[in-house]
């Protein structure tokens, strides 16, 4: 009988069947634990509230009744605490109003349907009641758990003991005008025993409806289950070859009429979405790479001249619609030629990948790089703000200072330079031949004053002789 059972907990059905009453369980106790954390916090709202209302309707049967006395409120209109030039329940004020403590305590209980008592205090702040809501309760001593005998001096509500008791009640401070503490109301929502033993209760019954309704749904789980599972080795054996990527397996039991044909059927429909699928990934995969190669430079990655035209003209239109400013630079290396022409096209390549990388760590998030062709890269660098010019400087002067230094091949330093030439949309232009043409003048200007330099265009700049270069240099 036992290994009946070990092979049962052992088989398709046991397991799922073990597992999803685990979920189910899990989700019932997760339910079960929340249901009942909102309904003890609402059932604890519901007291906090219950308590300030009745602070409140007993703070205005108070002043109907004792005219002397004023409030003080909120923002929210309610009232925080009651303020008084004299003593208020003593027998000069039953003398004033004609009215018993007890009688105006009555009237907040009638409406409250809870105990309310008028307290005072001593010189310590210890509060004593002189009247409830039924002549009685005079003497008894009240106290704030966990307040270190700290009696409030505003409307407060929680867990108050009065006497041997302990109360969910509402308390409203009464003070004098200069803030010293003279009584107050304790409005009860009800006892301790009374409201803990109602939760309590309240409890038990949802635990115990959870319990009945989690039994029940196992049980029905369990037996749909049971009915809907069969032992099928051949089709499992099926699924983990699909899961294998072996999309060569038959399928067996596809001409079954059955519930078992129509799982055969749904799994070799699964197998060709997989074979499919494959293809497609395949076709998607070749397209990504021709996509990237039409569109980045071979050698060092960076994005070709067809890409970065895509993109300068995207800047562009976003600046001729007046929501961004960008520069433009053009950069072309100093000296490369002669690496080319002494140490050989290999070199050559290795020096332009290593200028795409020294590049790469001084652009912001938003600036592209790319190679046009040969030794000629160009730049494109967001300038929002009024600091366009300093930032395209800053960069340039980043760019000329890294590139200034050698760079290793095999073994040996190699020195080149780098010459650039900067244009500013939408200063300079928001049309891309413009744009282009005034950044390559600069460009020329920036070769003409010496190389490894930068220069910026300005308007009326026009192609210097040798001797004016140095004049028109950044």
């Amino acid at each position: 009988m036992a290994a009946r059972g070990l092979a049962w907990t052992r088989s398709l059905l046991g397991r799922i069947t073990i597992f999803v009453l685990a979920s189910v369980m899990l989700a019932y106790a997760l339910g079960a634990g929340t249901a009942l954390f909102i309904m003890v916090r609402g059932q604890s709202r519901q007291w906090e509230h219950d308590a300030g209302l009745y602070a409140q309707v007993a703070s205005t049967a108070l002043r109907g009744i004792y005219t002397f006395v004023s409030v003080h409120v909120d923002r929210d209109g309610r009232v925080d605490w009651i303020e008084t030039g004299r003593p208020v329940g003593d027998d000069q004020s039953v003398v004033t109003t004609g009215f018993m403590p007890a009688d105006v305590l009555a009237l907040a209980s009638a409406q409250t349907g809870q105990d309310v008592w008028l307290v005072t205090a001593d010189e310590a702040g210890r509060l004593t009641s002189l009247s409830d809501s039924q002549g009685q309760g005079s003497g008894l001593r009240f106290a704030f758990p966990g307040s270190e005998n700290q009696t409030p001096r505003r409307l407060f509500t929680g867990w108050i003991e009065a006497g041997s008791e302990t109360h969910f009640a509402g308390f409203m401070p009464i003070l004098s005008k200069t803030g010293q503490l003279m009584g107050g109301l304790v409005a009860s929502v009800g006892s301790a025993e009374v409201l803990l033993a109602a939760r309590n209760q309240a409890l038990w019954m949802l635990t115990l409806l959870m319990l009945v309704t989690l039994a029940a749904s196992a049980l029905v789980v369990a037996i749909a289950l049971r009915r809907a599972f069969r032992p099928i080795p051949a089709l499992t054996g099926v699924l983990t070859a699909l899961a294998g990527n072996d999309t060569g397996v038959r399928i067996p039991f596809q001409e079954r009429t059955d519930e078992l044909g129509r799982l055969a059927v749904a799994i070799e429909t699964l197998r060709c979405a997989v074979v499919e699928r494959g293809r497609l990934r395949r076709i998607g995969e070749h397209a990504a790479v021709m996509e990237h190669r039409a569109h980045h430079d071979s050698l060092t990655g960076l994005p070709n001249r067809a890409r970065f035209t895509a993109l300068l003209d995207a800047a562009l239109e976003r600046t001729t619609a007046g929501l961004a400013a960008y520069n433009l630079m053009l950069l072309d290396l100093d000296r490369f030629k002669e690496v080319n022409d002494t140490l050989g096209h290999a070199a050559g390549d290795a020096v332009l990948v290593e200028v795409g990388r020294r590049i790469a760590p001084l652009l912001a998030p938003d600036d592209v790089v790319a190679r046009l062709g040969g030794d000629e890269f160009a730049l494109l660098q967001r300038a929002d703000g009024n600091d366009g010019v300093p930032r395209a400087e800053r960069l340039a002067h980043a760019i000329v200072a890294s590139l200034a230094r050698p760079l290793a091949h095999g073994g040996a330093p190699v020195s080149i330079g780098v010459s650039i030439g900067i244009a500013g949309a939408p200063e300079d232009g928001v049309e891309r031949s413009v744009l282009l043409e005034r950044a390559d003048l600069a460009l020329y200007v920036a070769k003409k004053a010496g190389r490894g330099r930068f220069a910026r265009y300005r308007p009326g700049m026009t192609m210097p002789a040798e001797s004016e270069g140095a004049a028109q240099a950044a």
